[in-house]
């Protein structure tokens, strides 16, 4: 692949932008199942290949390059929404929040630092290849294969911890709820 030389076409920006946001837009918004999301990550996706476009090689398939670009800013949305909800759901960082600011439902806010507790603690409960295994497929998103390389395990034995994990944190979450409606 080359990038264009003097005298070679490369379509308009604007022609790239008209032949590819319905593809573009509909893969956002099935990605991210938010009408808004799918707005605010399409701006970004067409602001970063504006910038880049003339980088790159004429013959790129410009689509699969907007996809990527559009794979990559939902990845960084999702891993920054997923930090901020968990500093919301940590009771610590709740507590340093100005007064000034908009107070959440206050029940709600609690049942929420509670259940977050309770995933806390049962998390911390697991058995180390259980909880390894579930941190790594649902935190930090790695595929089975890379958890049994690093638990030095078989694929299956993988997806059988990550399975085992969940299964005893959905049984703790449903004991933290029946004792919470008994109380």
């Amino acid at each position: 692949m080359s990038v264009a030389q003097p005298g070679e076409e490369r379509l308009p920006f604007a022609e790239v932008v008209s032949l590819h946001q319905a593809v573009v837009y509909r893969y956002l918004a099935r990605l991210t199942r938010s009408r808004q999301d799918a707005e605010d990550l399409f701006q970004d996706v067409f602001l970063r290949a504006h910038r880049a476009y003339a980088a790159l090689p004429v013959d790129a398939d410009v689509r699969a390059w907007l996809m990527r670009i559009a794979t990559n800013l939902t990845k960084n949305h999702f891993r920054s929404r997923h930090r901020r909800q968990r500093v919301l759901a940590d009771p610590v960082s709740s507590a340093n929040e100005k007064p000034d600011e908009a107070a959440p439902d206050l029940e709600g806010l609690m049942i929420s630092h509670e259940t977050a507790r309770t995933l806390r603690a049962a998390i911390d409960a697991l058995p180390f290849h259980q909880r390894a295994a579930l941190l790594q497929r649902q935190f930090e998103g790695l595929d089975y294969p890379a958890i049994a390389a690093n638990l030095g395990c078989s694929r299956d034995s993988a997806r059988a911890h990550v399975y085992q994990a969940l299964r005893k944190l959905r049984l703790a979450l449903e004991h933290a709820h029946q004792d919470g409606q008994q109380g």
